[in-house]
């Protein structure tokens, strides 16, 4: 799947992120993590073919901003459940 990763931070002081992908087809995935499990998530579950170093200054902005995003990342629907994202499902 291709789509764009999303991380808010929520509280003053990074206690909470809202992680969430969502496809080209508007399709979306999304979960609330400790900083910890943002961590093992962005550098260890998810490929997201990004070197550290990236990853590093992305994380960054997130402590400095609250917000960041991955655009035009690929990631298998497999990879997401894993990481502990569910599948948010649209109503309509």
């Amino acid at each position: 799947m291709h789509g764009m990763l999303d991380v808010r931070r929520f509280g003053n002081y990074g206690e909470f992120y809202q992680v969430r992908y969502e496809d080209l087809a508007g399709d979306a995935f999304t979960a609330s993590m400790n900083p910890e499990e943002l961590h093992r998530l962005l550098y260890d579950r998810l490929a997201l073919n990004l070197p550290d170093e990236e990853l590093d200054r992305a994380c960054q902005r997130l402590a400095r901003d609250g917000r960041v995003l991955f655009p035009e990342i690929e990631v298998r629907e497999e990879e997401l459940e894993g990481a502990g994202l569910k599948f948010l499902q649209v109503e309509g």
